[in-house]
């Protein structure tokens, strides 16, 4: 077996590495298979412990089946009638249906004790392969499907292998965030829902895999000892276990069809992998995917509806009217206001931040059980203008610390954990670029918890979002503009929610914080929007309820845009009207093809797109009579952003305790324990260890910037910082909780680098998250990039873009505030840095990825030649070039090239010769 030494990772106890180049280095190692014909029956590794197969069960009810593998036993729904699935078809196969609330165990027969996992699945760096066929209609993030050991740790002690779309651990839960658990994919994601798949999992004592498909998708080299399984474990199927080692977990089990299951002793071979995925294949036939929604109109208006129309002024203590109904609302808690057509919440604390309280009842109340039609569908339209943790859309349900001792809270303030709720979050946790739905039926115990994440970027725009629940069927659906994004299945009736706690921008979890953001439109129908429905309300808007011809209008046009060369420009058009709606995007007065929705993105822009000009036309009909309007229109102008290098700090003292920068004057000083030594300075990591540099270098930028450096982690606690630029509650000097900040932390509390933006009266307003573990004694090349002006914040690895978030302020907004500028120490009373940096340069202009590349190919001890720029624009009839290097021109794009006699930046180009292709060479 290859050592991870071998494969160039390192092999530091309990450290994983998930860069991106794991793949090749297993490829390069011979370790990953490129082929492989389908043999005549299932390929094995070693001893075949378990082997189950539903397809061919009759539908129903399963309370146990038989395990056909050496351990033999059956698997039985252990939890008694409330876990019991079900076999039924997912699209043409069948499979064991699990709801979320069902599992199965091994026992020796039924009603009798658990089969223990074998030695040869726990202990101490096993080898072992687990096969999954399973179909999941929408994916959480972490969904079991078969596990033993157990949760709570110690770290590398737990085997779960799951269908999950969480980036640390929706493939495999080894317990310990920081090495051992795996995802599908180190930027999140999973494979695709509502489509049968041959999932994989194997360890050959050190190494992860995991395959779909017969194709790898993630690995994970750990050191020897990492994994070290609870032994005396029953083995089971969608669900994991508590620390006791016998509770079946409530959360975190399967909304999915399972129709085979094999767990054997040894390790597959990628070809075998791939042989068994081809020989099975054609069995599993995925279910039809549903017809794109076309607009239709509302069969009937809402049963509540509140457009927070009340006079403009201060919201403490005022209600917010029900238009069509009686059930009017309250704004709780301070400085909320009312804007005189939307409710503004600041956001913060949960003690004393406004939010919205609805009457008690507002989802229960709907259930059959209860006199309700068993149908609801939740609708908002929404702005979330600032990061807050775990902040929610909404949360309606009861929480464990109330005021009336039945769960409701009647204030702000208190503190408590939800018990009962339905909720949609802003975003999870501090991760702006996603959110969460999570249905909690734990009041009183008992009831479960199932969980659905999706990945959005919606900060600081206008979203509609509609929720939908069927209470016979169990399904809740979840649309933002109009597109299904997210959904899971329940067997909770309406009639068990505990909602006396119905809030807009406030958690059950009063340790979360409320909601920064605006609401312009709620209601609540008494049946479930179809699909088409929810995106005739999206196009028809907030202002208008869709039961009528309303003649297409174009409220906001599209907005001229510059952007710097290589980022995205989308043009976007707020259109309204009865549906069906239609859009056509044109470029010069030219049809885009497939350009029909209501924005339009052109990715990578290049100076050839310069001053074109973008319309949309909107069009519908009204009483038969087709309705047509364009838009203006708008232009987009490509710039470039000029790079130039203000600090460079390459750390070549010997003695002192200043660093030099070489380029400007921002010399810094070096405090604690560090010492100077081979080019490289080196921080202990101890209290008080850091670099100190000059007050506002980084608000001088002004709009956008560059940090790249080269540095070698050793290790330690999470969130030391790598940098940390701005101001803590304590002001210069002081560490005693962040206020303003850029930081790059080493390791997150999950694990994982990450950069963080946090800017006056804005909050977190962006977040980078690196897609695998920063190495422990390795040098790494880390750039971040910065462009307010194309609303683009990037991170990059030895030249490798990683991981792309917004960008939506300029840096100069940090001006008097970045007065801590800090290598190695945080904003927060976080532990230092430990290691040594190599190199650390900060540039004004966002470095584009052939910049960053050049940069980190040259390395940290030579400035890369700078490349030549060229721009062009209109100039009357003729062009403009705009260059750095030598002008070149040729009648065709393969020459042959020749210099432009006399030509000087910038030059103008007649028309007669505007149809030449030129080049800027050094």
């Amino acid at each position: 077996m290859k050592q991870a030494s071998e494969l160039g990772f390192p092999t530091a106890r309990g450290v994983g590495s998930r860069f991106p180049g794991l793949t090749a280095a297993l490829i390069a190692a011979g370790l990953v298979g490129t082929g492989g014909a389908a043999t005549a029956q299932v390929q094995s590794a070693g001893e075949l412990f378990v082997s189950i197969d539903a397809t061919s069960l009759p539908e129903g009810p399963l309370p146990s089946i038989p395990n056909a593998g050496t351990l033999g036993g059956l698997f039985e729904a252990t939890g008694g009638e409330g876990t019991i699935p079900t076999v039924a078809f997912a699209g043409g196969t069948k499979g064991i249906r699990f709801d979320g609330t069902q599992f199965l165990q091994l026992v020796e027969s039924a009603g009798g004790p658990v089969i223990w996992a074998p030695d040869g699945l726990v202990g101490e760096d096993p080898t072992r392969s687990i096969e999954v066929w399973v179909l999941n209609p929408s994916v959480a993030g972490e969904e079991t499907l078969v596990s033993w050991g157990h949760r709570g740790g110690p770290d590398g002690s737990n085997m779960s292998f799951n269908y999950g779309s969480d980036f640390r651990w929706g493939a495999v839960g080894h317990w310990g965030g920081d090495g051992p658990d795996l995802g599908w994919n180190n930027d999140g994601g999973s494979p695709e829902a509502n489509r049968w798949h041959h999932l994989v999992y194997t360890l050959d004592g050190t190494v992860t895999r995991v395959y779909a498909n017969g194709r790898l998708e993630n690995g994970e080299i750990l050191a020897p000892g990492t994994i070290n399984t609870h032994p005396n474990t029953a083995i089971n199927i969608a669900t994991q276990l508590e620390p006791d080692g016998e509770t079946p977990t409530g959360g975190l089990r399967a909304t999915a069809t399972i129709a085979r299951v094999r767990i054997h002793d040894g390790v597959l071979t990628p070809e075998q992998i791939l042989a068994n995925y081809e020989f099975e294949r054609a069995a599993f036939v995925d279910p039809e995917p549903p017809p794109a929604a076309t607009a239709e109109r509302l069969t009937q208006g809402p049963a509540h509806r509140y457009s927070f129309n009340e006079p403009a002024g201060d919201a403490m203590d005022k209600e917010f009217r029900d238009s069509v109904g009686t059930a009017h609302g309250m704004v709780l808690g301070f400085d909320g206001e009312f804007t005189g057509s939307r409710l503004r919440l600041p956001g913060g604390s949960s003690t004393e931040a406004a939010y919205g309280d609805l009457p008690n009842g507002m989802v229960s109340s709907r259930g059959v059980a209860n006199g309700g039609p068993g149908e609801v569908s939740l609708e908002f339209w929404f702005k979330i203008t600032g990061a807050r943790t775990w902040s929610r859309v909404f949360d309606f349900g009861s929480t464990d610390n109330s005021d009336d001792g039945l769960g409701e809270v009647f204030q702000p303030g208190g503190g408590g954990q939800g018990l009962d709720y339905l909720a949609y979050t802003a975003q999870i946790g501090d991760d702006v670029n996603s959110r969460r739905l999570e249905l909690r039926n734990e009041d009183p115990p008992g009831g479960g918890i199932v969980t659905s994440d999706s990945g959005t970027q919606t900060f600081n725009t206008d979203t509609h979002v509609v929720l939908t629940w069927h209470e016979s069927s169990g399904t809740i659906h979840v649309y933002e503009n109009g597109q299904r994004i997210n959904g899971l299945t329940t067997s909770t009736p309406m009639s068990d929610l505990n909602d006396v706690n119905v809030w807009l921008g406030r958690s059950n979890w009063t340790a979360d914080q409320n909601t920064q953001g605006e609401y312009d439109e709620v209601r609540v129908y008494d049946y479930v929007l179809t699909p088409g429905q929810v995106l005739g309300n999206t196009l028809a808007g907030p202002d208008l309820i869709n039961d009528r011809d309303i003649a297409a209008t174009i409220e906001t046009a599209p907005a001229s845009l510059t952007v710097p060369e290589t980022l995205s420009a989308t043009f976007q058009v707020v259109a309204r009207g009865s549906t069906p709606m239609t859009f056509q995007w044109f470029k010069n007065g030219d049809p885009i093809p497939g350009a029909n929705g209501s924005s339009y993105t052109v990715s990578g822009v290049s100076a050839a797109d310069s001053g074109a000009s973008f319309t949309v036309r909107v069009s519908n009909t009204v009483d038969g009579t087709p309705v047509e309007v364009t838009s203006t229109p708008a232009t987009l102008t490509v710039v470039s952003d000029p790079v130039t290098l203000r600090h460079r700090y390459s750390f070549n003292e010997t003695s002192g305790s200043q660093v030099m920068d070489s380029v400007g004057t921002a010399h810094g000083d070096v405090w604690g324990g560090f010492t100077f030594g081979g080019g490289a300075l080196t921080l202990d990591g101890g209290e008080g260890s850091y670099v100190d540099l000059p007050n506002g270098i980084i608000s001088a930028l002004g709009q956008n910037g560059t940090f790249e450096m080269w540095v070698t982690y050793a290790g330690g606690g999470n969130w030391s910082r790598i940098f940390d630029f701005g101001i803590s509650n304590g002001g210069e000097d002081i560490n005693d909780g962040g206020v303003d900040f850029l930081f790059l932390t080493a390791k997150s509390g999950a694990g994982f680098p990450r950069f963080v933006a946090n800017f006056p009266d804005g909050g977190d307003v962006a977040g980078l998250n690196h897609p695998g573990s920063m190495p422990v004694g390795q040098e790494s090349q880390i750039t971040i990039t910065w462009s307010a002006l194309g609303n683009t914040s990037r991170m990059y690895t030895n030249g490798t873009l990683v991981a792309t978030s917004v960008a939506p302020r300029p840096l100069s907004d940090l001006a008097g505030r970045d007065v801590n500028v800090w290598l190695g120490r945080s904003q927060f009373p976080d532990v230092h840095f430990a290691g040594s940096y190599n190199e650390f340069r900060i540039y004004q202009g966002a470095m584009t990825p052939a910049q960053v590349a050049a940069s980190a190919a040259a390395g940290p001890n030579q400035l890369p030649s700078p490349a030549p720029t060229l721009s062009v624009s209109r100039e009357g009839a003729g062009i403009r070039v705009t260059f750095t290097g030598t002008l070149e021109a040729a009648d065709n794009v393969t020459g042959p090239w020749s210099a432009v006699a006399g030509a000087v930046s910038p030059a103008t180009i007649p028309a007669a010769d505007a149809r030449r292709f030129y080049r800027a060479r050094q």
